[in-house]
């Protein structure tokens, strides 16, 4: 639904308004995807990717950009106008003053525990993802926790909400990933409460192939999924390594 682009947009208007931020997502491939998009959109944009201090902590397609600084340290990375991590990273960062802005990517993905523990580094937040997205995943038993408002275990978003309820929501209605065929059967099967609608119209986007299909099951299923926009491939059950 153009979360990305959001994402995108909203920090370098930030950045063009003078205004410096944090960006904190939940992988490193979300955190150096979104410096890529910062790149391609602002090439003179000072941007700060900081890292973990592990052999291969980030893409090193990052180095060829000459706008984007990398470090394991916050400190090297003072003064520029955007700086993004994974909220992993950020928790472990000290600062005297917080930022002023943040954007937080994916927060459907984020725990409410690792939202507390980066929240003392800004002011104010825009929290940007997809309420149809499993619950984050913990491997700590959270039975304590079920039905509390501050249920570590639970998605940043639905704790953020259950204490702060007035907080303004807005909904992106548009998909520009799913074809005019799809985005229906989507939409009602997945979100039935926050409906979208595709970005482009039928005829509009269409699949094709350079070689035919070999009229195995995943080729027909590929078949039907350019015919029709979509497709579902049902592998047998089995116990797998």
């Amino acid at each position: 639904a153009g979360k990305s682009t959001l994402v995108v947009r909203a920090a370098l208007e930030l950045a063009a308004a003078g205004r410096p931020l944090m960006v904190v997502a939940q992988t490193n491939a979300q955190v150096d995807d979104l410096v890529v998009r910062l790149a391609e959109k602002e090439p003179e944009l000072p941007v700060g990717r900081l890292h973990s201090s592990d052999s291969d902590p980030y893409d090193k397609a990052l180095d060829a950009l000459e706008n984007v600084r990398t470090s394991a340290k916050a400190g090297d990375l003072a003064g520029l106008d955007i700086v993004l991590s994974t909220a992993a990273k950020w928790a472990h960062v000290k600062t005297d003053e917080p930022w002023r802005h943040a954007i937080v990517d994916e927060a459907y993905q984020m725990r409410s525990d690792a939202l507390l523990a980066v929240a003392g580094l800004f002011e104010r937040a825009l929290f940007v993802g997809d309420p149809g997205q499993l619950d984050p995943f913990s491997i700590v038993g959270g039975e304590q926790w079920a039905g509390l408002s501050y249920d570590p275990s639970a998605s940043a978003v639905t704790t953020l909400l259950a204490h702060n309820p007035e907080l303004p929501q807005h909904r992106l209605p548009v998909s520009w990933r799913l074809p005019a065929s799809a985005a229906p059967l989507v939409s009602d099967a997945f979100y039935p409460y926050t409906p979208f609608r595709s970005g482009t119209a039928a005829g509009q986007r269409r699949l094709g192939f350079a070689v035919p299909s070999d009229g195995s099951g995943p080729d027909r299923v590929i078949d039907e999924a350019a015919e029709s926009g979509w497709g579902l491939l049902e592998l047998p059950a089995r116990h797998t390594p």
